[in-house]
């Protein structure tokens, strides 16, 4: 049972992508949805090219990758992010967009 959360991105990851739940993009929707599991956790994952040799292995042959290897990927690609501090940045840069787009960008009021 995994019990930390890479060991369960491993997992997540390697049922995504070998399973084959969709016709076409797999390997894309596993990524990203790992991406946001790590997210939704608190943690932010920066992955390198490195992922696409972790994925092909989980499309062509699930026994052939390492889980403590992978594991160790996952564990030194994420960071802890402080997610108020990062759902409270976008809803500021929200605020600001809305209301650049109702002001045709300009501060005046009386534009």
């Amino acid at each position: 049972m995994p019990e930390t959360i890479h060991e369960k991105s491993y997992h997540l990851l390697r049922l995504l992508v070998a399973n084959h739940p969709f016709v076409d993009a797999n390997k894309r929707t596993a990524l990203n949805t790992t991406a946001v599991f790590y997210f939704l956790n608190g943690y932010r994952f920066e992955y390198d090219d490195e992922i696409r040799t972790i994925l092909k292995q989980f499309g062509t042959d699930e026994t052939a990758s390492h889980t403590e290897e992978t594991v160790e990927y996952f564990r030194s690609h994420t960071e802890e992010l402080d997610l108020a501090g990062e759902i409270e940045a976008w809803r500021n840069e929200l605020i600001q967009y809305g209301i650049e787009q109702l002001t045709g960008g300009s501060s005046d009021p009386n534009d």
